[in-house]
C-alpha cells in the first residue's frame, strides 16, 4: 500500500510543479489510490488521508507563488507608449525621423573606435541624406525626435550632434532591441552622455588606476623579465572600466559582484583592486609554490590566482568574488553564472525573491571579462548567452566586458572570424553593445555607466566591447612583428594610453 502511495505522491508532486490544480485536492489522490484493484487497511487510507493535505500544502507554500514558481520570477510586460508629442513630430517630419533612426543603426560603421586601424571605413551609404531627400540648410524640431540639446535647428545640426554621438570615439548597437521602450531608452542615454563632462574627482580616480596598472606592469617588468604576465600594457583603460562598474554597483545597492575573467589584465585587477597580497605574487613569479615546503603540490600559474574580498566604496561595503580562471578561457563564464544564481537563492534574491513584484530585486550581479578571439570561438559562450534567460537559470542579466586586443594568439580578427565585431554573438539574445575606443577613457567610463545602468533598469545583458591591443603580444615572451608587422608597426609607434588623462582634463 505504502509503495504505491508514494508513487501516487511523486506523480502528484510533478502534476503540483507543472501548475495542475486539484479540488479538493484531498479526495482526488486518496481517490486515486483506492482506484487500484486491490484493498486497502483502514490505516492505510487514514494514513494517505493525513499525508495529502500536508504535501499540498508544502508544495503550494514553497514552490508555486500568484506570480510564478519558486526560483522563477516573471518579468513585467512592455507597456511603453509613445507620447503624443513624440508620435506627432515623427509623423509630421517622417524623412527626418528616418534620417536619425538610420544613424542610430549605422552610426558604428565609421566610428573612430579602433586605435590601431589601418584602413578607415569612412562611407556608410545607410546615412548619405539623398536616401532620404533632406539637405543640410533644412530646419526641424528636434523635440521627439533627438535628445539633443537644442529643441530646434537644421540637419547640418543634427548631424554634428549624431556624429558626435554615434560616429565618435564610442558608439553602440541596439536598434535590433525587440522592446521598443529599450530601444528609446539606449537612445537617450547615448544621447545625453555625448554631452556631459565627467566631474573632477572621477577623472583624477581614473588617472590614477590606470598609472597604477602602468607602474604595475613595469615593475614587473623590470623584475621579471622572463616571467609570462600577461600584463594590461595597450588596456590600461579596462582599470577605468573596473573602477566606474564597482562604484555604480555599490552605489547601485548591489552587495555582491561574481566575476569571472581571463589572462590579460588579470594580475593588475587582483593587486590593484582586488587586494590579492603583492608578496604572494611576486613569490610565486620566483617559481616558489604558493602552497608550504611540506606540501608535496606544484600549484597554478599566477594568470589564475583569483580573490574574493570586501571592498569599502562610499562608505558602502561590496563583496568581489573572481571565480578561478581555466586556462580554457570562456569556460569559466557559466561558473560565474551558477555562483551568482546559488547565491541569489542564498540570500533569497532575484527569481528566489519571497515578494514578487513588478522588479526584480537582484543585490547579486554577475560580471564576464572575455577576449575577442576567445570569446568568438568557443562554443561555450552561445551556450552559456542562450541561458542566460532560460527560467531557473537566469540571473537577472550579466555585464559583459570584451578586453578587444584585436589578436587571437597570432592571428588577426579578420583570419579569425567573419563577423564585423567580436561581440557579434551577443545577437543572438538581442544583448546591445557599445563599442569604445581604449585610447579614451573617459569614454570608456561613460560606456560602463551606460551598461550598469540598462542593466540595473531591464535585468538583461549588455556588453561593453573595449577596443586595444597588445603592447607585447601573446605575452611578453614574443615577438609580434614576425606575424603581424604592419599592427606592431602602429603600435610600437604609439606612446601608452595613460596620456589620454594625465596630460589632458585629469591635469588638474
Amino acid at each position: 500500500m505504502f509503495e504505491i502511495l508514494f508513487l501516487r505522491l511523486g506523480q502528484y508532486a510533478r502534476c503540483v510543479r507543472k501548475g495542475v490544480r486539484f479540488k479538493p485536492c484531498q479526495t482526488v489522490l486518496f481517490k486515486s489510490v483506492l482506484s487500484d484493484n486491490r484493498g486497502y487497511s483502514r490505516s492505510a487510507c487514514f494514513h494517505a488521508r493525513l499525508c495529502l493535505p500536508r504535501l499540498h500544502d508544502c508544495y503550494v507554500r514553497n514552490y508555486h507563488s500568484n506570480f510564478g514558481v519558486y526560483g522563477f520570477c516573471p518579468r513585467k510586460g512592455n507597456t511603453h507608449k509613445v507620447s503624443s508629442d513624440a508620435l506627432e513630430s515623427k509623423i509630421k517630419q517622417s524623412n527626418f525621423y528616418r534620417f536619425v533612426t538610420a544613424y542610430r543603426q549605422h552610426g558604428h560603421k565609421k566610428a573612430n573606435i579602433n586605435p590601431i586601424a589601418i584602413t578607415d571605413e569612412s562611407i556608410v551609404p545607410e546615412i548619405e541624406l539623398g536616401y532620404y531627400g533632406l539637405k543640410e540648410n533644412d530646419r526641424f524640431t528636434f523635440s521627439g525626435i533627438l535628445y539633443a540639446p537644442i529643441a530646434e535647428g537644421t540637419v547640418a545640426d543634427a548631424i554634428s550632434f549624431l556624429q558626435k554621438t554615434y560616429s565618435n570615439t564610442m558608439s553602440a548597437e541596439f536598434s535590433y532591441l525587440e522592446d521598443a521602450e529599450e530601444v528609446e531608452w539606449f537612445a537617450q542615454q547615448m544621447e545625453q552622455s555625448a554631452v556631459e563632462e565627467l566631474d573632477r574627482d572621477t577623472r583624477r580616480n581614473l588617472a590614477k588606476e590606470m598609472l597604477k596598472s602602468q607602474a604595475f606592469d613595469n615593475y614587473l617588468a623590470t623584475k621579471f623579465v622572463t616571467v609570462k604576465r600577461y600584463g594590461g600594457e595597450g588596456a590600461e583603460s579596462m582599470m577605468g572600466f573596473f573602477t566606474e562598474f564597482f562604484n555604480t554597483s555599490a552605489n547601485a545597492g548591489v552587495e555582491q559582484v561574481i566575476m569571472c575573467m581571463p589572462h590579460r589584465g588579470r594580475l593588475n585587477l587582483l593587486t590593484g583592486m582586488l587586494l590579492f597580497p603583492p608578496a604572494q605574487l611576486f613569490r610565486k613569479l620566483k617559481g616558489i609554490s604558493e602552497f608550504p615546503e611540506y606540501v608535496k603540490a606544484t600549484g597554478d600559474v599566477p594568470s589564475h590566482f583569483t580573490s574574493s574580498v570586501d571592498l569599502t566604496i562610499n562608505g558602502k561595503t561590496l563583496h568581489v568574488t573572481m571565480v578561478p580562471g581555466p586556462s580554457h578561457l570562456e569556460a569559466a563564464n557559466p561558473v560565474s553564472m551558477g555562483k551568482t544564481r546559488a547565491r541569489q537563492q542564498t540570500l533569497k534574491q532575484g527569481g528566489y525573491c519571497q515578494i514578487h513584484s513588478a522588479e526584480w530585486n537582484n543585490k547579486v550581479l554577475n560580471l564576464q571579462v572575455h577576449g575577442d578571439a576567445a570569446f568568438s570561438g568557443q562554443g561555450v559562450n552561445q551556450e552559456t548567452l542562450e541561458l542566460s534567460m532560460v527560467p531557473h537559470f537566469e540571473v537577472g542579466g550579466s555585464v559583459h566586458l570584451a578586453v578587444n586586443n584585436q589578436l587571437g594568439f597570432t592571428t588577426p580578427p579578420d583570419r579569425g572570424r567573419s563577423s564585423r565585431y567580436c561581440t557579434d554573438l551577443a545577437k543572438i539574445i538581442s544583448a546591445p553593445v557599445l563599442h569604445v575606443n581604449g585610447d579614451f577613457p573617459e569614454m570608456v567610463v561613460k560606456a560602463t555607466r551606460i551598461a550598469c545602468e540598462y542593466q540595473r533598469k531591464f535585468h538583461k545583458d549588455i556588453f561593453v566591447d573595449l577596443n586595444c591591443y597588445r603592447r607585447w603580444g601573446h605575452n611578453e615572451l614574443d615577438d609580434p612583428t614576425f606575424t603581424n608587422p604592419a599592427i606592431y608597426n602602429i603600435i610600437q609607434a604609439r606612446r601608452y594610453v595613460c596620456r589620454c588623462p594625465s596630460e589632458g582634463r585629469c591635469n588638474d
